[in-house]
This record gives C-alpha cells, structure tokens and sequence, in this order.
C-alpha cells in the first residue's frame, strides 16, 4: 500500500457543520481550477442506488450548471467510466447493493486514466475509521449523509478549483 502523502484539507469546524447538517465535510481544494474536459461544462458522475437521492442530486447539480450522469449498480458503473472521457469528478457512495465504493475508488486510483480523476465519497458512513478509509483509499474530499445539498455543491466546486 503506498503512503498517504501530505494533503491540504479544509475542514469545517464541528459547529459549523452541525449547523449546516453535515456530520463530515472534507474537501481538497484543488490547487489550480481544473478546466471542464468537454470545454463546456463540467460533468459529474454520481455514482449512488438511492433513486430519489439521484433526481435530487440531477435537479440541484442541473441548475447549477453541471451535467450530471448516474450510475446506480456495478454494470452501469462500468458502463459510464467506459464512456467517462468527458467525466470531471465522481461523488460515489460507499454501500451499493453489488459493489463496495472504497474497492471501486481503489481501482479508480490503480487505473491511469482514472487515478487523477476528483473523486468525494457520499456516504452515510460518518466514522473516524470510515473517514480515515476514505481517504488513506485516494478521495479528494468525503461528505457524510444526511447532508445538505449547498454543501455537497460547494464541496464538488472546491476539489476542482472552481470555488472562488
């Protein structure tokens, strides 16, 4: 396993993210804004089983600009990372009925065309040890459910530089 190299991470404070009804919100602040791949806009993956979570998450990313795409299984995860040229970020949720998203975001990570792509677990698993997982696994940023929709757009903007 390689070594977890040093990382910039914005944490909100405790009150902060109870107020806002985040659990844990960590994000990477890219270091530079990273430029739509398809030059214009950015587009989304959202890689989540919860059908009445991906039309909200379709809706909110929508209208703030985004192209969103899902995927809600193993075969249609496959499916859109084979077409994913034009992908700028995955949100990726860790419990899917036939796929663990930590193994998935390890494989992203081995895979060259992949082990640089943005990558925020959305998960309900709020631990120090599901935390800590997440990100010794490669994720730019890990945002724990229930949350608040704001948040998560601020999260995606953020780990692609997009947020000032």
């Amino acid at each position: 396993m390689k070594p977890i190299r040093a990382l910039k991470w914005r944490v909100t404070e405790t009150a902060q993210l109870e107020k806002s009804g985040f659990l844990v919100n960590l994000a990477r602040r890219a270091s530079a804004r990273i430029p739509p791949r398809n030059k214009t806009k950015y587009v989304v993956l959202a890689i989540e089983d919860d059908a009445a979570l991906r039309a909200l998450l379709g809706d909110i990313f929508g209208r703030a600009g985004y192209e969103v795409r899902f995927a809600s299984n193993l075969a249609e995860i496959n499916a859109a990372l084979k077409r994913g040229e034009e992908l700028d970020i995955i949100l990726l949720d860790v419990t899917l009925p036939d796929a663990n998203g930590l193994d998935l975001l390890v494989r992203l990570r081995k895979h060259p065309r992949f082990e640089k792509l943005p990558v925020i677990m959305m998960t309900a698993k709020s631990s120090a040890k599901d935390v800590s997982a997440g990100l010794a696994a490669g994720a730019d940023g890990y945002v724990s459910k229930p949350f608040q929709m704001s948040g998560l757009v601020k999260a995606v903007a953020m780990v692609l530089g997009n947020d000032t």
